[in-house]
């Protein structure tokens, strides 16, 4: 019986093209971001016209607001989540509570919990793993590049630019001369790390603790840097400076306080850029107006 070649290879290309169909439709077109890291990662990847809501510390690019939010990533709740008929959520281990991602997967909600890990490694980590998930391996090793690459210039202006080591502490609020301070374990340290700064309450502290007047005068830091809630909740930049014990540091008495955007600290693709605006003012020229300094973008 002959074979006719003509009709099989027409079914072959049928077969492809029915599979390749098959795998784009299988692509995640409805995703959630929880965590401002992946949500920088999905835009930087040009894929944000696939996400239909995002969490609270996902407010970058501002165009990201305009989105349903389903909550704070620690406080996850899975209504919120499943109203929005996600076939993706991609989450950093910080998300919780875990039961509620344990119903998420048992609604049969594809889930892709990602490592948090605060380093240069770590972001290109995430890259690879939300471009893996999304199906743009390729723009995601692109990407990573391109990371890699401005995150080497940027440490390399750093550590030309210290002439003296800085002490540099976190400040998450100030009441009445105590103060929650940065410590091992959180993203604010592994920042002032990543900068070249030293931290002093980095062997002292776990993740976020309050300390006392006498801790933070013995402290003694050259430079406080803290975020704009932060700043409210201690009473104004003004305020912190005029607290008793912050008046008794270097910091203090030079009035370096820097007021810098939460985005600082997501360990995204736009890590590079944030540690740029943090060497351009510890530049010689620009220490003695650091007060006035911080995140403008």
């Amino acid at each position: 019986m002959p074979v006719n070649l003509r009709r099989i290879g027409c079914s072959v290309v049928f077969f492809l093209s029915v599979g390749m169909a098959s795998l784009a439709v299988a692509e995640p077109q409805r995703v959630i971001s929880v965590d401002g890291s992946i949500t920088e990662i999905i835009y930087a990847l040009r894929q944000q016209h696939r996400l239909v809501g995002r969490d609270t510390t996902s407010t970058w690019p501002e165009e990201v607001k305009a989105l349903p939010d389903v909550g704070y990533m620690r406080q996850l709740s899975a209504e919120g989540l499943l109203s929005l008929r996600p076939d993706l959520i991609l989450v950093t281990a910080d998300a919780k509570p875990e039961s509620v991602l344990n119903q998420l997967q048992q609604a049969g909600v594809n889930i892709r919990v990602i490592p948090n890990s605060y380093s240069v490694s770590g972001v290109e980590y995430k890259i690879a793993e939300v471009a893996d998930a999304l199906g743009v391996s390729r723009e995601g090793d692109a990407l990573i590049q391109k990371f890699s690459d401005e995150t080497d210039r940027v440490i390399s202006r750093l550590r030309a630019n210290h002439s003296k080591q800085v002490r540099a502490i976190f400040v998450m609020g100030v009441r009445n001369s105590s103060m929650m301070v940065a410590g091992k374990g959180s993203r604010a340290d592994a920042f002032l790390r990543l900068a070249g700064l030293i931290n002093p309450f980095s062997d002292s502290v776990e993740n976020y603790q309050t300390v006392s007047a006498e801790a933070l005068i013995e402290a003694n830091p050259d430079l406080i840097l803290t975020l704009e809630n932060a700043e409210v909740m201690g009473g104004g930049r003004d305020r912190v400076l005029a607290d008793p014990a912050i008046s008794r540091t270097q910091a203090g008495q030079a009035g370096s306080v820097m007021v810098i955007d939460p985005r600082w600290l997501n360990f995204g693709p736009e890590l590079p850029e944030s540690l740029n605006t943090l060497v351009n003012s510890l530049a010689p020229e620009n220490s003695v107006g650091l007060a006035g300094s911080g995140e403008q973008n």
